[in-house]
């Protein structure tokens, strides 16, 4: 979700929207470390940036400005491969187990495998 404010998607206003809606009720967004992974493969898959120039840097910073990251670590990698939930990703199911360690009430997400994985947890999407 977070690479949707560099590119446009299919639901990109909405996206938008939802995020503004939500630091509106003082939501503060989390997401694994593996999000900073996802976010620097994808610049590098669509823009012609050198990982040390300034315009991947800023792109970069653009994608994850005002998101705080929670740390990776064997607890949260042991939770994420105990999920029982068969449709659900290896790096997705990262992502819910992070959410999971730290309390989360909320998962931004519009991925239906993770909105049934969150519903099964007791988690509330924001879509």
């Amino acid at each position: 979700m977070l690479v949707s404010r560099i590119t446009p998607e299919r639901n990109s206003p909405e996206i938008t929207q939802q995020i503004e809606r939500a630091r509106g009720r003082d939501f503060v967004f989390l997401t694994s470390e593996l999000t900073r992974l996802e976010v620097s493969r994808f610049l590098h898959r669509v823009r012609d940036f050198n990982a040390h120039s300034v315009g991947f840097e800023q792109q970069f910073q653009n994608v994850v400005a005002g998101v705080q990251f929670i740390r990776l670590n064997s607890m949260t990698l042991e939770r994420a491969a105990g999920f029982p939930f068969t449709h659900l990703g290896s790096l997705d199911s990262i992502h819910l187990a992070s959410a999971q360690m730290i309390g989360a009430t909320h998962f931004l997400t519009g991925d239906r495998q993770l909105i049934n994985a969150c519903g099964g947890l007791g988690i509330a999407t924001i879509f």
